[in-house]
């Protein structure tokens, strides 16, 4: 037996093995590293073969009694250890997984500070580079529980070069987790990780706070803190965020309809061809006209043919060329020697005056529908008034050829799109002042390394449009990146379950954004980062396209089942030890490190503007003072 040796296998099945502890030990035992504790839970053993080192790790001890036949014998008992095989040391080198079982009375040992080192270390921490500066290749995010002395080190590469998740109750310690990532990566101040890209999603306006030091502490760092609501617009104060603001002309039908809570049937296509309309009137090609003009005509035919009033007729024409209009149809264009469209249009005793001659005129501007493709060769500028009136332009235009009560079953559709006009999204969704997305996207990301979008103020469809919206133009960007994935950006989203959602109907587009970004994103350089309160609610793709994760505390029975089917290296035991896990502890498992561990995170400095109130106190004040001051 040797120093380190503390038991000797007894059982082996499938799933674990369990040893019995030598009767001779107490609960510590002396070895050249040092002392350790005997049996602990969550703590590793080895177990020796000719060319291997096993590794296991001690999920539950169980007391035995042992049962001696001698009448005035004490009592006496052993101790169990239920061990879960983790991996295995081959040539100095851990791999998870284990290639074989060991043998039945193989003996156990506490675990040496070589092997430890082995297991807990990714690669050497830095890389020597130009004039003896040192490059980053691990980035330390915590230390072990278990083993206090260790720092948790995660592969850079591994890690930021895939997609990973941060999963956990509220409170646990999700932001700061994320905050102090952040910090530590960009603490290095001599060869700067000025080559990143994050930009963040934060939805309930937590991280302004925690990233407001990091230029301070290293001028090659950058940080942009946007918001978007109503009130910085005009609020001069706020010199440290600047209001966000996403081009309008970016958006689908698709997005269109998730915002306006558009039905597919009658809706949908309004706004399919609103779209349409747009594109056609406010582009600089001068190719459209025919388009335009068959547009033009067919809605004021289908103006002149329904059952309202001459003199509502006349004003729903007037209405609409005074809007949109071509060189060959507006208001004072001559349709015969004597009219013009406006003359054509007027009424006199509740009659219009020449009805018959406008649709002679416009009669040859009517194109078949199969001729009315268009693709414009790059994006129409559009603001949101003119997308507003393109809408009602399509309301009419729809109406001829597809149902004469369009307008009836649209009126909710322009109600809520007034609204939209009208709030906080219509100072969002603008026509902006850039010409491309590219020029948009070129902007957004500038010269800083960090840009933080705080959505807090936002409701729930316009969070989502504008994440989802933003989310398809970064996966566009980096798709025309030459040489491919070159400028990677890692897009961070907050309350993940908001927007990555398991959907079964993924509308006009066809896909989810996001499932399509976990497919495809990794080689273009766009790298997804969740975090969640509510795994069970998120996009089963998306999670398990995830090659690592931070689980802090979770206690949801539903949460906890789909972890335990959505994620790889997860089993019973990890789950069992999730549901206690102190605030600020979180398993870390993947790809980026040797094997899950027990970890804990300092506080972020500064910390994420996310503290719990303070009831206490809120609720108890000086009687003194007047009742006034605190209503």
């Amino acid at each position: 037996m040797s120093s380190r040796s503390i038991g000797k296998l007894i059982a082996i099945n499938s799933k674990n093995i369990i040893a019995e502890m030598y009767d001779s030990l107490g609960n510590y035992i002396s070895t050249l590293d040092g002392i350790y504790f005997v049996g602990e839970v969550g703590s590793y053993i080895s177990i020796y073969n000719l060319d291997r080192t096993i590794i296991g790790e001690i999920i539950a001890v169980e007391e035995r009694p042992k049962i001696i036949a001698e009448k005035f014998n004490k009592p006496n008992s052993s101790r169990l250890l239920y061990i879960n095989l983790i991996g295995e040391i081959v040539s100095e080198h851990f791999n998870f997984g284990v290639s074989k079982m060991p043998l039945i009375f193989s003996e156990i040992n506490i675990i040496s500070e070589k092997d430890l080192q082995i297991m807990l270390e990714t690669t050497d921490e830095e890389e020597t580079v130009i004039n003896n500066n040192t490059r980053l290749k691990s980035l330390k995010i915590g230390t072990s529980v278990i083993f206090s002395d260790y720092a948790v080190k995660v592969n850079i590469d591994k890690f930021f070069g895939f997609h990973f998740a941060v999963l956990g109750n509220t409170g646990s310690g999700k932001s700061n987790t994320i905050a102090l990532i952040l910090q530590n990566i960009f603490s290095k101040t001599s060869y700067s990780a000025i080559g990143a890209k994050f930009i963040i999603i934060d939805s309930n306006g937590e991280y302004n706070q925690a990233f407001s030091n990091i230029t301070n502490l290293n001028p090659n760092i950058k940080v942009k803190n946007f918001i978007a609501n109503d009130i910085t617009i005009n609020d001069t104060s706020s010199n440290n965020n600047d209001f966000f603001q996403l081009p309008i002309w970016a958006l689908t039908a698709d997005d269109w309809a998730i915002l306006l809570h558009a039905t597919e049937k009658t809706q949908l296509p309004i706004l399919k061809r609103a779209i349409a309309i747009a594109n056609y009137f406010f582009t600089c090609d001068n190719n459209t006209l025919n388009f335009k003009n068959h547009i033009l005509a067919t809605t004021i035919k289908n103006i002149l043919n329904t059952p309202d009033s001459s003199p509502s007729k006349t004003d729903k024409i007037i209405t609409v060329l005074s809007q949109f209009f071509t060189d060959d149809i507006y208001l004072e264009k001559q349709i015969n020697h004597t009219l013009t469209i406006k003359k054509a249009i007027e009424t006199n005793y509740g009659s219009m005056k020449a009805p018959t001659e406008i649709f002679q005129f416009l009669n040859k501007f009517i194109l078949d529908e199969e001729d009315l493709e268009f693709k414009p060769s790059s994006p129409v500028l559009y603001d949101l008034k003119e997308f507003f009136n393109a809408v009602q332009f399509a309301i009419l235009y729809e109406g001829y050829i597809s149902s004469s009560k369009i307008q009836e079953y649209t009126a909710p559709l322009i109600t809520r799109l007034q609204a939209f006009k009208d709030g906080v999204q219509g100072s969002i969704l603008t026509k902006t002042s850039f010409k491309t997305i590219d020029e948009y996207v070129d902007s957004l990301l500038g010269k800083q390394q960090i840009v933080n979008i705080d959505i807090s103020s936002l409701d729930d469809l316009t969070a989502e449009t504008v994440t989802k919206v933003l989310a398809k133009m970064l996966l566009d960007y980096q798709k025309k990146q030459k040489p491919k994935a070159d400028k990677p950006i890692n897009f961070i989203i907050e309350e993940a379950h908001r927007f990555v959602r398991n959907e079964f109907n993924y509308g006009a587009l066809g896909y989810n954004i996001f499932e399509r970004i976990s497919k495809e994103g990794r080689k273009f350089g766009l790298l997804l980062g969740i975090s969640s309160q509510r795994p069970n609610e998120l996009s089963k793709t998306v999670i398990s396209q995830c090659s690592n994760f931070v689980i802090h505390r979770l206690q949801n029975p539903d949460d906890l089942q789909y972890i335990s089917k959505m994620i790889p290296y997860v089993n019973q035991g990890i789950i069992d030890r999730i549901t206690y896990l102190q605030t600020g502890t979180a398993l870390v498992f993947g790809s980026a490190i040797n094997l899950p561990t027990l970890t804990k995170f300092e506080q972020a400095n500064p910390t994420t503007d996310s503290n719990n109130a303070k009831i206490s106190e809120k609720w108890y004040i000086p009687t003194d003072k007047e009742v006034t001051e605190f209503m």
